[in-house]
């Protein structure tokens, strides 16, 4: 195929995922930080900052919500996805957290 769009980063990118509607797409850096982007234009939407730490997952909401974030400062964070507002933390005493995933309630 063909390269459709170049993202950058100041370090080594650990994941990316898309959104469910394909309209947004979030990496995981060595950097700390989580960055949202728009897969239309390329362009960065926010950049999530406040691990301590490489990040080394992330994923968005099935609604495209929120973002959850892993990282090797032993915390996994969600976060607004629109307005890149921290919502909670979790922290783990003796392990780092490498990955993550939102799971759908169901009724």
């Amino acid at each position: 195929g063909a390269l459709i769009k170049t993202l950058r980063h100041e370090d080594w990118v650990s994941s990316g995922a898309f959104s469910f509607d394909d309209k947004l797409f979030v990496t995981s850096c060595e950097d700390k930080s989580v960055r949202i982007w728009n897969t239309q234009s390329g362009q960065l939407k926010c950049t999530l900052a406040g691990h301590k730490s490489t990040v080394g997952s992330s994923c968005f909401s099935a609604d495209g919500n929120r973002v959850i974030s892993a990282s090797d400062d032993r915390t996994a964070r969600i976060w607004d996805a629109n307005t890149g507002e921290m919502l909670s933390e979790f922290s783990f005493n003796n392990n780092i957290a490498s990955s993550c995933d939102f799971t759908p309630l169901h009724p």
